[in-house]
């Protein structure tokens, strides 16, 4: 078997690395210094191997070059006069790159446009680059008829392979060196056009430059480049050569690595066969093929045992391989992922020296000298950007692409490596994320593999975005018409597959037997040129279809119910107890619950919600029931007893209300203070009867516990801890099992420190709730010992979830205190409050730095986290008295962007999605109403130093907790930012963006959400559409209250010394957003 070795650097060509020139002065090069180089290899024959296979030298390669150049000059009468666009549409043999390098040096550009395109594609490119001229072989394909009855072209009939390579050509004159031509075109691609109009793609020998400068540099120490494994080594390929891959491939990285690239037969359709019948006839040490190929092989386990025995290494790309797919090849050969784009190129990447990890086989560790950062998107989602760097910029080829931008973001998503740092798997596009009404998301992609993996599907593609559920279309290998019949029993066959997907799939992105689609064979999938499935393209292909399953589905519903049957009589508590059990039990599988539990703790999610409301709906007649009834009432009992309400048409009082809520915040204090009297009982603090707290320590070294440390705030709490001299060692105490890698990663994400020595940071998985945070004795113990001050600023924020919810993080918060009273050093704890903890103090005028009891108020917000966090902060205050801690609580208002890094402001929250949406709809609201015109926001950066300092500093107040406001006591408005943000928006939108009240704003915001063009990318645009009822509260005409910052100003210098928010930082938040 052929092995794959990495050439050494003393066998690099003079050209590399970093040399700057143009490929045809390299290619002329080599034909004079290395005439028998072999540059590629293709069989004779368009349509059999029995005839062999053909070598190219850099000799034969030159000389076609200009026998082509010589061709165009004299069809065209002459060189080219300012770069004109030629057209190719041709079959998979070396003439596409011989008449790259030929279009150069005749002095025009090569356009390539995919076979594949429609007629209006090809037209609509051939518009916007004003080609009048294709290049076709003789004959002409009969798929060009209808581009050339469309669109006025001349129609040149190119040689023969054979007379290109045969004919001995005087060399074309071509005296341009680098700097005179960098600017100059090479090449034009397109983009795929899955989301619309393909557009073109221009790269210049700047561009090319640059990428063959990035494919050779070196590796760190200890680390090997993927890029080398391809120097001096035949490579079989099989991607289309109008596509971005085959020219990195065969014409730059041939080149550039010197690579002989073994073409297929050119008149056939990529398959594992035409992979195999050319192996027979040829070697090579490798094999680079697209995904669907990969599969096509594993599905043929006699050509798949073929290939381990012939290639050492295959090589995937353009795409994502089913993890089924490919561990059955791991056993076989060594299996590399390569990603990359048009834009891009391949960014080259490394591996640890040594042999590969078949077990990482589809993650990929880019080089880090190329700019590449994973910017947090949601949950364990993280997008591919690249970002400028002015000592990098010659191995980055996408800003002589995009020379105005500092970030380019590929929309391409990965995840991290549970374990290994810097390795990330690929995950699909930003646009593959499914957005259901419900709000909910999910990335189809596992779904899909796992569907694509079955013996009978050719590719299967989930749908759903704007619907309430999830449906699939399913492309079978088997083409033909299916009656209904013959559907039912294919649903019956590939249903094991689903069933196996809807497992371990989110439970609001399962898929159910009557939202299930097949493809019509007359109306394949539409596919990019590597033979991946366009999503949006397929989708907006079959929405007429799409439409009819979910109304059909729709219209099944109350057969598919046909087992709830109406309750008849009069309504008791029983009889819906029965009812609300029995459909709880149909919609999650549970067989056994405890009927007082908090269904959201076991699992109920949001759709399931959705659809037991609909069955309640349909078992009695209560139309005020509402999915926001089972959150206020998530348990069975609860649940029963509020319909039994609405039915009988009781509706509480404000005033009972308010007292209904009273209640259960004070059920939940008096279990934990029960707990903190227990503590007081048993504490060995408190058996000598000690009547003062212990004065704070000043600390050379501190120990500092934070939880939360990988959310927003924690990373910048983090970082600043880790400026701060005094704190010698940090443990950050996450839930996650793999904080350390994605700290990394948020980190990174937001331009802070991202390399942790573990001299300095130690990583726990911990819970909270659970005895000892769930550590071993040993580390828990060392924390007792060691630890001098706790952060504690992991909190779920999610403002629908009920305040029952919430009782992990109480317990979580008696573990702390005992673990304060346990620990050596009596350490101080530092509790990250909200001001919704307080909001509802309506009958006070400011409200003060301290507890405020619910004697004569109620102090929280009516929602679950903000009712939350005062409960905990009541928790800590009665700790305070009771066993003599130091607690502090910081109750956070409003939090701006970082000022003094890269980061930028998370775009989800209410404030950016404002912005976004305004530059999308041309407006600004004139006021944001009086809780917010008045602007004492906190950039998040300082706020962090801030939260240090009021932790650090001897500023507690005795036998009570400690009660902080860090608002930021220079204040602006919000008419006085408003120029800054007009004017800013206006020269990102190119016109200008207007100022208009509140209420027509909130109009413009729901009129596009309510068009029929809004979809996903409609979401993207104008996220406000997400948050309607948070600007519907924002703009009420409520009075503004005052908050007391005295306390927090005197024990924080840096709040003292805050700025008011700047138009400046405005500006640069607004431009971040869009970057």
């Amino acid at each position: 078997m052929a092995s794959i070795q990495e050439r050494k650097n003393g066998n690099l060509p003079e050209y590399f690395p970093g040399k700057k020139d143009m490929l045809n002065n390299i290619v002329t090069f080599m034909a004079k210094k290395h005439p028998q180089a072999l540059f590629a290899e293709f069989p004779v024959s368009p349509t059999s191997y029995d005839q062999g296979y053909r070598k190219i030298t850099y000799e034969k390669l030159a000389n076609a070059v200009n026998a082509a150049a010589w061709w165009i000059h004299e069809a065209l009468g002459g060189p080219g006069k300012d770069f004109e666009t030629l057209a190719y549409i041709g079959i998979n043999d070396p003439r596409y790159n011989i008449l790259v390098l030929a279009a150069v040096q005749a002095g025009y550009k090569l356009f390539l446009s995919s076979p594949r395109n429609s007629i209006a594609a090809h037209a609509h490119l051939f518009r916007s680059l004003d080609c009048k001229v294709l290049i076709t072989p003789d004959p002409t394909s009969p798929l060009l008829g209808g581009v050339l009855s469309s669109h006025t072209l001349k129609v040149l009939k190119v040689p023969s392979i054979h007379d290109l390579l045969d004919g001995k050509a005087d060399p074309y004159p071509f005296t341009k060196t680098f700097e005179e031509a960098k600017h100059e075109p090479f090449l034009v691609l397109h983009t795929s056009g899955s989301t619309g109009m393909p557009k073109p793609i221009l790269w210049t020998h700047e561009w090319i430059a640059a990428y063959y400068n990035m494919s050779q540099l070196d590796p760190p120490s200890g680390f090997e480049s993927q890029d080398r494994l391809f120097q001096n080594n035949r490579v079989f390929f099989l991607f289309p050569p109008f596509h971005a891959a085959a020219l990195f491939t065969s014409l730059i990285g041939g080149i550039a690595n010197q690579t002989a690239w073994i073409y297929p037969l050119a008149a056939a359709v990529p398959s594992a066969k035409v992979v195999v019948d050319g192996l027979k006839h040829t070697k090579a040490d490798a094999l680079a093929i697209p995904p669907p190929v990969v599969v096509d092989l594993v599905r043929q386990p006699d050509l798949a045992e073929y290939v381990s025995k012939n290639i050492d290494t295959l090589i995937y790309g353009g795409g994502d391989l089913p993890e089924a797919i490919g561990s059955v090849l791991t056993n076989k050969m060594n299996l590399l992922s390569v990603y990359g784009a048009s834009e891009i190129g391949l960014p080259t990447a490394i591996r640890r020296s040594g042999t590969f990890p078949s077990e990482d086989w589809q993650y990929v560790h880019f080089h880090p000298e190329i700019g590449v950062e994973f910017r947090h998107v949601n949950e364990n989602l993280f997008e591919l950007c690249i970002v400028r760097h002015s000592d990098l910029e010659e191995h980055q080829p996408v800003f002589k692409l995009f020379p105005e931008l500092q970030v380019y973001k590929t929309r391409d998503l990965y995840t991290p490596h549970p374990s290994k740092p810097d390795l990330w798997i690929y995950k699909g596009r930003a646009d593959d994320i499914i957005v259901f009404l419900t709000g909910e998301k999910t990335n189809p992609t596992t779904f899909e593999h796992h569907i694509s993996s079955h013996p009978e599907v050719k590719a299967a593609l989930v749908i759903g975005t704007r619907r309430f559920q999830a449906g699939l279309l399913i492309e079978l290998l088997q083409e033909k018409e299916l009656a209904q019949a013959e559907r039912a029993t294919l649903i019956e066959k590939i249903w094991p597959a689903i069933h196996e997907a809807n497992q371990v799939c989110p439970a609001h992105a399962k898929v159910a037997k009557t939202h299930i689609l097949f493809v019509d064979p007359k109306k394949p999938m539409a596919r990019a040129g590597k033979g991946t499935v366009q999503r949006q393209a397929t989708i907006s292909m079959y929405e007429q279809e799409i439409d009819a399953l979910y109304a059909d589905a729709k219209k099944m519903e109350p057969i598919i119910n046909g087992d709830i049957e109406r309750l008849s009589g009069p309504l008791t508590y029983e009889s819906l107890n029965a009812l609300v059990t029995k459909l709880v039990r149909k919609h999650t599988g549970w067989d056994k619950f405890d009927e007082n539990a908090n269904l959201y703790l076991l699992g109920l999610d949001s759709l399931q919600t959705l659809f037991l409301v609909r069955d309640i709906k349909l078992a009695i007649n209560v139309p005020e029931l509402a999915p926001s009834t089972v959150y206020t009432n998530p348990s069975i009992t609860g649940l029963s007893k509020a319909i039994l309400d609405i039915s009988a048409q009781i509706q509480l009082s404000s005033r009972e209300s308010d007292e209904h809520r009273k209640c259960s915040i004070e059920e939940h204090l008096a279990k934990h203070v029960k707990s903190i009297d227990e503590l007081a009982i048993t504490s060995s603090e408190l058996k000598g009867n000690v009547a003062t707290r212990e004065p704070k320590k000043s600390y050379s070294s501190r120990v500092v516990i934070l939880t939360g440390s990988t959310g927003s705030l924690g990373s910048y709490i983090l970082d600043a801890l880790l400026k701060d001299n005094s704190v010698s060692h940090i443990y950050c105490l996450n839930r996650s099992s793999d904080s350390k890698s994605v700290q990394i990663q948020q980190s990174k994400s937001r331009g802070l420190q991202s390399e942790f020595d573990d001299a300095r940071v130690t990583f726990l998985s911990a819970k909270a709730s659970e005895e000892h945070f769930g550590l071993e004795d040993a580390e828990y113990g060392k924390l007792v010992a060691t630890s001098t001050d706790i952060i504690l600023n992991g909190w779920p924020v999610n403002f629908n979830i009920p305040l029952s919810v919430f009782n992990d993080q109480f317990s979580g918060i008696v573990n702390f205190l005992r673990f304060a009273i346990q620990s050596k050093n009596h350490t101080s704890i530092l509790f990250v409050s909200s001001i919704s903890s307080v909001l509802g103090c309506e009958s006070v005028c400011t409200i003060p730095e301290d507890i405020i009891l619910t004697s004569d108020q109620l102090p929280p917000l009516p929602t679950g986290y903000g009712e939350s966090k005062y409960i905990a902060e009541r928790i800590f205050d009665y700790a305070a008295k009771k066993l003599l801690v130091d607690a502090r609580i910081a109750r956070v208002g409003q939090i701006a962007g970082p000022i003094h890094t890269t980061g930028i402001w998370n775009s989800r929250e209410w404030f950016p999605s404002m912005i976004i949406s305004s530059l999308h709809i041309g407006a600004l609201p004139n006021t944001l109403g009086a809780k917010f015109d008045h602007i004492d926001w906190v950039p998040i950066d300082v706020l962090a130093e801030v939260l240090i300092e009021l932790l650090f500093n001897d500023v507690s107040t005795d036998e009570k907790a400690t009660v902080f406001h860090p608002y930021n006591p220079s204040t602006t408005s919000w008419s006085d930012l408003l120029p800054t943000v007009v004017e800013t928006l206006s020269d990102l939108k190119s016109e200008p963006v207007e100022v208009v009240p509140y209420q027509e704003w909130l109009s413009r915001i729901r009129s596009d959400m309510e068009s029929k063009d809004f979809d996903v990318e409609g979401i993207k645009r104008n996220p406000a559409v997400k948050l309607l009822d948070t600007y519907e509260s924002l703009f009420k005409d409520e009075k503004r209250l005052d908050i007391s910052t005295t306390r927090a100003q005197g024990g924080s210098q840096k709040l003292r010394g805050s700025q008011a928010i700047e138009s400046k930082w405005m500006e640069d938040w607004c431009r971040g957003w869009f970057s």
